[in-house]
């Protein structure tokens, strides 16, 4: 083959929470070519088939993977300015946080807020990727990938993504077929700032607001509440903010009086889970044998100095426990599973 395909790699280097035993067979891809050429390896030696890209939002089993993993690099950002409309053609392996800062410096409106999110593209259209009152679901016009099976390529429409809160089609039995190489999101040229978000609020009364300036903005804010990714084991948001029935949030408001909840108008209520951590658990900062849950943001797990995934395992398992004790709620991870 073109590429060399290794064997017995540790997956602790490619991801952000550092644990995770050894894959069988390991590759990087840097191109749909490179990519096929590894399917028709993996279907001929019948080995399991899994995929990463920034391995940032991943669980690594300590047994690690008995077949292939690939390592998704394609990269490259193409930009097709239409009137007012900019659409950005970007490779499933390109940094998210490369993406916005390109977009910002050359004043495209729409994804700034997503600044400082580690992982790749290719993940964004998986877990509908949000943050600061903005989520990739409301800009992305295209998703293009290549069927794990049949080697067949498809253009997924937006709709056809199935877009939820970090969910989507590719998370489903059958979405979970088909690799993701390229990604085209929709933004503009017109000044569209989203600033209901907490703090980003001040900068309303900025008058030369531009694109690069509310990413400084949102890079300042992560930077108090999520630790470096780069430095410190984490995979950023460990669980999902739940989703209760109003009814339920209700009671549990009666309770806990000054919790929060946005109501989505729909019988359903969106919880700050970070917060019930912190104020009706008293998780924040709480740690257990290498593992915490961050000082800062208690909804961000963070690998200290822990060498297992099981070590990892059992501690989220007691913080799922904590939560349902106290509210009753079953909170989920935002992280997958790779065994």
């Amino acid at each position: 083959m073109s590429v060399q395909v290794e064997e017995n790699v540790a997956l602790s280097t490619y991801t952000t929470l550092k644990v995770g035993g050894p894959a069988d067979h390991f590759v990087e891809v840097h191109n749909t070519d490179e990519l096929k050429e590894v399917l028709l390896f993996s279907k001929e030696k019948a080995v399991p088939l899994s995929v990463i890209g920034g391995g940032s939002n991943v669980l690594v089993t300590d047994e690690g993977f008995r077949g292939l993993v690939i390592k998704n690099s394609l990269c490259g950002i193409k930009d097709i300015v239409h009137s007012d409309n900019v659409y950005l053609r970007v490779g499933a392996g390109e940094s998210l946080d490369d993406l916005v800062q390109y977009a910002s410096d050359k004043n495209f409106w729409g994804i700034e807020n997503l600044s400082a999110i580690p992982g790749t593209v290719g993940a964004t259209p998986i877990q509908n990727v949000g943050a600061y009152g903005v989520e990739v679901a409301t800009m992305i016009t295209e998703v293009i990938a290549i069927n794990k099976l049949t080697h067949e390529e498809k253009n997924f429409s937006n709709k056809e993504c199935l877009f939820g809160y970090r969910d989507s089609y590719f998370k489903t039995k059958a979405g979970k077929d088909w690799i993701i190489t390229e990604v085209v999101f929709k933004l503009t040229l017109i000044k569209s700032p989203q600033l209901e978000y907490g703090t980003l609020k001040d900068l309303k009364y900025i008058p030369s607001l531009t694109p690069a300036k509310i990413r400084e903005k949102v890079i300042s804010i992560r930077s108090e509440k999520f630790p470096n990714w780069r430095e410190v084991g984490t995979a950023g948001s460990f669980f999902k903010n739940p989703i209760i029935r109003t009814s339920e949030f209700e009671a549990l408001q009666v309770r806990y009086p000054a919790m929060v909840g946005y109501d989505l108008g729909d019988g359903t209520t969106k919880v700050p889970l970070g917060w019930i951590l912190d104020n009706i658990c008293n998780l924040k900062g709480y740690c257990e044998n290498g593992v915490c849950l961050y000082e800062h943001q208690a909804l961000v797990l963070i690998n200290k100095n822990a060498v297992s995934m099981k070590v990892i395992n059992e501690f989220a398992k007691e913080v799922e426990k904590k939560v349902e004790e106290k509210t009753g709620i079953k909170i989920e991870r935002e992280v997958s599973s790779l065994e």
